[in-house]
């Protein structure tokens, strides 16, 4: 019996177990230690974390651990976390997916999926690192189906580390598909996830509550007592980021003619938004997968790592 480990090490770190294919068991040490998205403190700071998931695996061997990350931009950090992990658990190999972040938010929609072809479309507020370390992925396009995966366009921004100084201009640049295999464009704007982001922060609220923003974004123009200036912001969050992936969904339909969609990354977590876009493309198949956020990577990179895709 084939048992591999999936381990997501960014924020909601989680582990998804695999035995001959087969999702056996997904937890998140959050659910455990009781903090709230949980990202392990590095162990050169505050020494090795003792995982209480992986007390619920202390008599399996692995075949493989599958280690996956949002990307930190330096090996020995992210080192450190799995070789933490690794004095924890026994195993016979290991694979760390460094800058694969959105293919295994892809993969774990697909595997959650019924379908036999997709094009998956993740949308996130930064997964790995590319061209530039200042930049990292925010929104991608890959085609999959049972035996390959394949990427077909990454946007990058550089804005969550303000490598350009404040500016209403816009800098953006494509490069070429021969250098990457895929189209990829580096902007200097807000997009996706981490414009939610910002606009969470703008409206006042903490941390990791950008659901809140996009609960309240229906009041607008509603009789109620909640801040106009805060509603308003919530309602452009809502609009600007749809109107990005309506965008994004069509760019995808240059790619192929597949209409099986489906929508991963911490944003599709818009239930209001999915919606939307569901309405808005009739004609195409669109399923969500069910743990977009980074918990789910666990399971993206077990069975990336199970299924040997080729790209």
């Amino acid at each position: 019996m084939r048992k591999i480990l999936g381990v997501n090490i960014s924020h909601d770190c989680s582990f998804a177990y695999f035995e001959n294919g087969v999702l056996k068991e997904y937890y998140e040490e959050a659910r455990f230690n009781k903090i709230k998205h949980f990202k392990p403190v590095h162990p050169f700071y505050q020494g090795d974390y003792e995982y209480e998931v992986l007390k619920k695996f202390n008599k399996i061997t692995f075949d493989a651990v599958a280690f996956v990350s949002h990307d930190r931009g330096n090996i020995l950090i992210e080192k450190a976390y799995i070789d933490n992990i690794l004095k924890q658990i026994k195993c016979n190999d290991v694979k760390f997916y460094i800058d694969e972040h959105h293919l295994c938010h892809s993969v774990c929609g697909f595997y959650f999926s019924d379908f036999e072809e997709a094009l998956a479309i993740s949308t996130d507020g930064g997964g790995e690192r590319i061209e530039n370390p200042e930049f990292r992925v925010m929104e991608s396009i890959v085609k999959i189906n049972n035996k390959s995966i394949k990427k077909l366009y990454q946007r990058a921004s550089n804005k969550k580390t303000q490598y350009f100084e404040e500016s209403d201009i816009v800098r953006e640049r494509d490069i070429e598909n021969k250098v990457y295999g895929f189209d990829l464009k580096m902007t200097n704007q807000l997009i996706g996830g981490l414009k939610y982001l910002f606009y969470s922060v703008e409206a006042g609220f903490p941390q990791n509550c950008e659901g809140q923003l996009m609960g309240i974004a229906a009041y607008k123009d509603k009789n109620t007592n909640l801040d106009k200036k805060v509603l308003e912001i919530a309602h452009k969050a809502q609009e600007e980021t749809l109107e990005e992936r309506i965008q994004l969904i069509k760019k995808a339909q240059t790619y192929s003619d597949c209409n099986n969609i489906i929508l991963t990354g911490g944003y599709h977590l818009n239930c209001a938004n999915n919606f939307k876009i569901v309405k808005h493309f009739p004609k195409l198949n669109f399923f969500v997968d069910p743990i977009p956020y980074d918990g789910g990577t666990a399971v993206g990179a077990a069975y990336y790592y199970e299924k040997n895709f080729k790209n």
